[in-house]
């Protein structure tokens, strides 16, 4: 491949300001997504940009993402996070990222996946693409990412019923990604979230949302403390749009 400018790393600095506080006075894993979310998208429109792929239609929407913190950062710091894509190998793009305070030490960790996706016809379809085209790095993946089957949510112990407002939905006109994941917290008593901070979550992405739909999230406890399996269904909760496992440590 001719590669005029190496592209196939990028880095990115990010503050934690007041607004992105939590009643404890702490950063969330929301707020890390969004970081993620922004770098990645960053990244990937410069990728397909010097791939040539100027098919405005297409865009990537997330599979599935698993993110690992060994700690939240604190208010006013600065972390950085580095993301790459995987080497291309079948229809699913992995992309990778790596979190670290000011002094360099690792903080996190997380990757996704995603497929290609019509904006028109709101369905994936099959990108024609030489993958050869499009800047990868060869490089340990930044998590295992086997992407192992999620528990389903058969007997919720926790549901909660949403609709789907205005400012849930992104640029895609669906609801956005991160949303899912404050959603699925948002299940959880009040008591164990004032007193608990979630540091892992695995995540898959089924089935999109759209405004105006009512949505219901569920969580059940998992067989090891701290874990809870989370569904996010129609309002029949006879679909699944996502499935989701999280970690909490106390504080």
């Amino acid at each position: 491949m001719n590669v005029i400018n190496n592209i196939s790393l990028t880095e990115k600095e990010y503050t934690v300001n007041v607004y992105d506080l939590d009643m404890n006075v702490s950063s969330t894993m929301m707020l890390i997504c969004n970081f993620m979310q922004d770098i990645g998208i960053t990244h990937g429109m410069l990728i397909t940009k010097d791939a040539g792929i100027n098919n405005s239609d297409i865009i990537f929407v997330l599979t599935r993402l698993h993110v690992k913190l060994d700690r939240l950062p604190d208010w006013h710091e600065k972390i950085k996070i580095e993301s790459w894509l995987s080497p291309i190998k079948d229809k699913y793009v992995i992309r990778n990222f790596e979190l670290s305070d000011s002094s360099g030490k690792t903080i996190g960790r997380g990757i996704n996946s995603a497929v290609s996706f019509s904006m028109k016809e709101r369905t994936g379809v099959t990108l024609d693409l030489d993958a050869n085209r499009v800047q990868t790095l060869d490089r340990e993946p930044a998590l295992p990412h086997n992407f192992e089957k999620l528990t389903e949510v058969e007997k919720a112990e926790h549901e909660i019923s949403l609709t789907v407002r205005y400012f849930d939905c992104d640029l895609y006109r669906h609801v956005n990604n991160v949303k899912y994941i404050q959603w699925c917290a948002e299940a959880l008593p009040f008591d164990f979230l004032k007193n608990h901070t979630l540091h892992e979550i695995d995540i898959n992405f089924r089935a999109e949302a759209n405004f105006g739909d009512t949505v219901i999230s569920k969580a059940a406890k998992g067989p090891e403390g701290g874990v809870f399996h989370h569904a996010i269904t129609n309002i029949t909760g006879t679909k699944d749009l996502v499935r989701m496992k999280s970690v909490w440590k106390s504080r």
